[in-house]
């Protein structure tokens, strides 16, 4: 769905929403979104003009792929080249390199798309169809706006306002990965006046940091090994894969992204696969996932290397 002129106010959805960043620019194009799955922000895609299928907006994804229920009545062909290598929290896979032809967002288009098939997650977890990936994200500039509950695009070199009220920015830098033509993006966490190095991962539900960041956290968290009473399954972490692995729940009394705060959530800690792909097996690192924005709208400005936070809803 094309934006009709409309940047601020969309009566149909009530009533005025509050002016943000990007408020005085016209977007490219926007889609809704839905939170679905586990916890995901989740659009329509079309794929060789067949839909709607629903597609997991991934931030910690650097190539956009299918999952094997598309496959099966697409029937996607094998693509000449190699195995591409997919992170994910419990594990890392090499799979093969499928052509999966045209995958539209509304007016975005990645055509002749060469990406993976992910295997169907198991009963009772219900697998979308597809991922969405920085290889189609980081052409724009990129809106998740929750009080409108839709993803708008903007051309890639527009400039948010820095001085939104209720906003803060922070910088978002690129992240190189072998055998990855696309990089992930990251940004710093601040605990009790630590700064840890964190991948931005909307395709993660929950936020997940390594062993040395928990070790290097001297104050203020609270650890239960076995999760946390209000939910048993805190203490399990999956990932895009369908694997599942025990994790440590951790209550953080207070955290900071710029001059964004959240105060008593609780995260877990988990020397993930990806963490030493990434060269970050060793040293504090975490990946920022969509417990930390389910609330709120984010931008993510990646050609002048920016993420904006907006407030949280009220």
């Amino acid at each position: 769905m094309a934006a009709a002129g409309v940047t601020i106010g969309l009566g149909a959805l009530g009533g005025a929403l509050a002016a943000h960043p990007l408020s005085g620019a016209e977007p490219f194009d926007w889609v809704p979104y839905r939170i679905d799955y586990q916890g995901w922000i989740t659009v329509n895609a079309t794929v060789n003009g067949d839909g709607p299928n629903d597609f997991i907006v991934d931030s910690g994804a650097t190539i956009t792929s299918a999952f094997a229920n598309l496959a099966e009545k697409q029937n996607f062909i094998p693509a000449e080249r190699g195995p591409i290598k997919i992170l994910g929290l419990a594990s890392t896979e090499a799979l093969p390199a499928y052509q999966l032809g045209e995958i539209s967002v509304g007016k975005l288009r990645l055509e002749n798309q060469i990406g993976v098939v992910l295997p169907d997650w198991a009963p009772p977890n219900t697998p979308p169809q597809g991922v969405l990936g920085l290889d189609l994200l980081t052409r724009h500039t990129v809106m998740i706006d929750e009080d409108a509950r839709r993803v708008n695009f903007y051309e890639r070199g527009v400039r948010p306002d820095r001085n939104a009220k209720g906003w803060t920015r922070t910088s978002l830098k690129p992240l190189h990965v072998a055998d990855q033509d696309t990089p992930l993006y990251q940004i710093n966490v601040n605990v009790r006046g630590l700064d840890i190095p964190c991948v931005v991962d909307l395709g993660a539900s929950g936020t997940v940091f390594n062993g040395p960041a928990l070790r290097a956290m001297s104050s203020g968290v609270r650890i239960n090994s076995y999760g946390y009473r209000s939910s048993t399954a805190a203490s399990h972490l999956n990932d895009v894969f369908d694997n599942t692995s025990k994790a440590k729940a951790v209550k953080i009394a207070r955290l900071k992204i710029s001059g964004a705060r959240w105060r008593n959530q609780i995260f877990l800690v988990y020397d993930a696969e990806v963490f030493r792909a990434l060269g970050a097996g060793a040293k504090p690192f975490c990946l920022v996932g969509m417990d930390l924005f389910a609330d709120r709208s984010v931008i993510f400005d990646f050609a002048n290397e920016h993420f904006y936070i907006g407030p949280p809803a009220k």
